[in-house]
């Protein structure tokens, strides 16, 4: 039958069923809460321009954008940014701080975010075992003969041991055993 109208009639789309964010996945208060904390200030002056993504050299290896993690905190898409793999790409180089003209201080908003994701028990699990080591030797990797050999040579002071008591005063006074404890398990997932 040609002519027919048939085919060229389309089937209207359920509404709003290509939108992947829901009410339901909206916290509304996230973006607020994370500002209030030290160090997310900045957040709410953030525009999304993307100078922060432009300079980001660990977005030009992978497909990471810091426009996007704010993006979503901005949205209020608290779960998809504290669960998610994102949170933990950020190198602290600063280029977006350099380049942001909002002063939105990215690498401290993601240092409150996985400090969030860190409380809930999302933390990465290369953190907490770095944490875990630092609860046990006092510092983020064990120190070696190899290592004191080389600050010998170069007439570095040797090591001081730290003081693992006070240290462990310090864990039990922050809650930071608590945080370790609600990623338990997390350092084995690697």
């Amino acid at each position: 039958m040609e002519g027919s109208n048939s085919d060229s009639v389309r089937k209207p789309k359920p509404y709003r069923s290509d939108v992947p964010v829901r009410d339901a996945d909206v916290d509304s208060a996230f973006k607020y809460e994370v500002a209030d904390k030290f160090g997310g200030e900045g957040l709410l002056r953030c525009l999304k321009c993307g100078a922060c993504s432009g300079g980001c050299p660990v977005g030009s290896v992978i497909d990471y954008r810091p426009r996007r993690v704010l993006g979503n905190v901005l949205l209020g898409l608290r779960e998809q940014v504290l669960v998610g793999e994102n949170l933990w790409l950020c190198a602290a180089c600063f280029t977006c701080e350099e380049r942001c003209v909002q002063e939105v201080n990215f690498t401290d908003v993601v240092t409150v975010l996985r400090n969030m994701a860190s409380e809930e028990g999302h933390a990465a699990p290369g953190y907490v075992k770095m944490a875990k080591t630092v609860m046990e030797h006092g510092r983020v990797s064990k120190a070696t003969g190899h290592v004191g050999k080389i600050r010998e040579e170069l007439g570095l002071p040797p090591f001081s041991e730290p003081d693992m008591e006070q240290l462990h005063k310090i864990i039990q006074s922050s809650g930071f055993l608590e945080i370790i404890e609600a990623n338990e398990g997390r350092e084995s997932e690697e």
